[in-house]
């Protein structure tokens, strides 16, 4: 509890010191100064490597750029697909690369690479010798930098349907000052649902509050689009549920969920992601088309070089025909730039990728690049109240908490799952509760009998690899692969010989960021589909998968790609073998303005979307309400073993009943 405490006050310091740098840069911001001194820019960016270089060009003022009228947008639909049906000009695209390309000029290494912007994103040597040291440096400078001004890269759409969410933000022009975007200072949360005596509601009933949102001039905000986060929470019992939050259109937020325990509560609520960060998302991923690449590796014999690389078929500073298209070797859409040593390197060499540092320097508005600044600051922004809850017994009964569901969720239709909301459950004293069903203890013997003469796979990143730590710890099964580091990006096994049980773990396909000062090799990643479609027809599987910040940086048919391909692979397979279940687990919620997990969001919905409706024996492992009422804060959920738990609860059951 203490160490709970603790990190609740971290977190109230932790935006009381954003708040102040806000303001202050709200102030400079209108009496027309700079951004932010460098003192206070570095403290927004944290411990950044060439934070100096970062600093520096973000200090240089421009002239703030303007919007276009109808006419001319007609004319930019006409001259570049990208910005089709968007509000997106070509003065906006042009006055951002300008900014840029300003703030890079002053450093006198930009503007050497500025001076060879093309040849910049490629090796400088076509000489038979391993060339990949300076290669990364080149190319990683030029990403530095921010030379993106290539037509072929900016022009054509990433995808030809542009989402509903992209026509939303981007309905938009982007942000001119920052006192425009919703502010936790004078936004305000109430209560709606009348309360009876000394503040009281009854136990087990709904409550309903309304959000309404004001930005730093003090004014409603009158569009919807913000990412507003309500939960419910109690120290004493520690108990927590998530809200389902309805976006008004107008400013104003609903937030319903149920009270299942009875004490004193409070309320928390959270601007998660500002509307403004979503726009600007939208806007580099639709004109840059990612905001992470790799360097992908050629070898032949002692000549190697390292070229860009990304799932999508754009790369700054290379034509399409100047690509490699290495789809059918990664097993899900996967480009590099061809080799400069042509004499000596083709396509077929290909062998891995490492990581480029991010695009610290992407063309974007003074403001874009504040509000971007302080999307890396992990600082999550309360909304202050002082609604205070006293949540009584019914006069029915003495109970202190709702009674468990009679159903048990090992009897539940799996399919039901993709239904399921943010205020589907609520923890208890560190136990998750759905609110329609009953999950049994977890425990070793149940898993080992669960279990017994299956195999388990899970293919995804770290969070997957969680989940098979997990779920090795209870069945005790022995190590077959021998782990030298904590960060593991490689294949593992556990097997218990007596019962017939293994259990693997497996890296998904590029992209893969975590390669980051080191090469990952092609053949230590795994193909979702390809996997799937080597399942044979007989044999008794547990196939569970997780995408999400690995996918982030880049544009969201990235994932809508992926999740079609495993939906189509997966309908093969339920066909084909009866005893087969697939999990598929969300992405999760992260707290504070971060980089990585902003379109998490949107990736909840598209898992929903698409990998619904394919019967009982696929489940949606539906984490994100779970991370919400925990208030989780790491890239790592530390309730891991809470999913762990949801997913064999409402599987093993119904194996064992099945099982001959």
């Amino acid at each position: 509890m203490a160490h709970l405490n603790i990190r609740r006050q971290r977190k109230w310091f932790g935006t009381l010191c954003l708040l102040c740098l806000v303001t202050f840069a709200i102030l400079r911001y209108v009496t027309n100064f700079e951004i932010l001194p460098t003192h206070l820019m570095s403290t927004l960016q944290g411990n950044e490597t060439r934070g100096d270089t970062i600093i520096r060009r973000h200090e240089i003022k421009i002239k703030t750029e303007s919007v276009t009228d109808e006419t001319t947008q007609e004319e930019n639909t006409v001259l570049w697909p990208s910005l089709r049906h968007t509000n997106i000009t070509m003065e906006e695209i042009k006055s951002k690369i300008n900014r840029s390309r300003e703030a890079a000029m002053r450093d006198n290494h930009c503007a050497l690479v500025y001076n060879s912007s093309r040849q910049a994103w490629r090796s400088s040597s076509d000489a038979p010798k391993d060339t990949r040291a300076e290669d990364f440096y080149r190319i990683d400078s030029a990403s530095r930098c921010g030379v993106f001004d290539f037509e072929e890269l900016m022009k054509p759409p990433p995808s030809i349907h542009l989402s509903a969410w992209e026509k939303d933000y981007l309905s938009s022009p982007h942000v001119s000052s920052p006192r425009d975007i919703a502010s936790p200072i004078h936004s305000t949360i109430e209560l709606i649902t009348p309360l009876g005596i000394n503040n009281s509601l009854v136990m087990g009933s709904e409550v309903k509050f309304k959000v309404t949102l004001f930005n730093y001039k003090k004014e409603l905000r009158t569009e919807g689009g913000d990412q507003i986060n309500v939960w419910v929470t109690s120290d004493d019992p520690k108990a927590s549920v998530a809200a389902d939050v309805v976006d008004n259109r107008n400013g104003t937020y609903t937030a319903l969920t149920r009270l299942p325990w009875c004490g004193k509560v409070k309320v928390m609520a959270v601007i998660a992601h500002h509307r403004e960060m979503f726009r600007m998302d939208f806007y580099t991923q639709r004109i840059f088309k990612a905001s992470y690449l790799f360097a992908g590796s050629f070898i032949n014999d002692k000549v190697a070089e390292f070229t860009p690389c990304s799932p999508l078929p754009y790369i700054p500073g290379h034509a399409s025909e100047e690509l490699c298209n290495l789809t059918e070797l990664n097993g899900e859409p996967w480009y590099c730039a061809r080799p400069v040593k042509v004499k000596f390197l083709n396509c077929s060499h290909f062998s891995g990728t490492r990581r480029f540092n991010n695009f610290d320097n992407l063309p974007l508005s003074e403001t874009e690049t504040w509000l971007r600044a302080i999307n890396r600051t992990n600082t999550p922004l309360h909304i202050a109240n002082n609604i205070s809850l006293n949540v009584i017994p019914d006069v029915t009964s003495k109970e202190t908490t709702l009674p468990l569901p009679k159903l048990r969720c090992d009897e539940r239709d799996l399919s039901s799952t993709f239904d399921d909301t943010n205020s589907c459950g609520y923890f208890y004293k560190d136990e998750w509760r759905p609110f329609t069903c009953q999950l049994p203890p977890l425990n070793s013997s149940s898993i080992v009998q669960c279990l017994s003469k299956r195999k388990v796979i899970f293919v995804g990143d770290s969070n997957s690899r969680a989940q098979y730590e997990s779920l090795t710890d209870l069945v005790k099964c022995i190590q077959k692969v021998e782990r030298t580091k904590t960060a593991w990006h490689a294949t593992l096994l556990c097997e218990d010989e007596t019962n017939n049980i293994s259990i693997s773990y497996l890296v998904h396909s590029y992209p893969f960021l975590a390669s980051h000062g080191e090469e990952l090799p092609i053949g230590r990643t795994v193909s979702d589909t390809r996997l799937l479609d080597s399942i044979p027809s007989n044999g008794k599987y547990i196939l569970h998968f997780h995408h999400f910040l690995h996918l982030a940086p880049y544009h969201l048919s990235v994932a809508e790609t992926r999740l079609n391909l495993i939906r189509d692979a997966v309908k093969r397979l339920l066909d084909r073998n009866p005893h087969v279940i697939i999990l598929y687990q969300s992405a999760h919620y992260v707290s504070g303005l971060n980089f990585w997990t902003r379109g998490g969001i949107f990736y909840v919905e598209l898992q929903k979307r698409i990998l619904r409706g394919l019967g009982d024996r696929v489940m949606f492992v539906f984490t994100w309400p779970m991370t919400i009422a925990a208030d989780n804060d790491d890239f790592h959920p530390h309730i891991a073993k809470s999913f762990t738990h949801l997913f064999t609860g409402h599987i093993c059951g119904r194996l064992l009943k099945s099982t001959p």
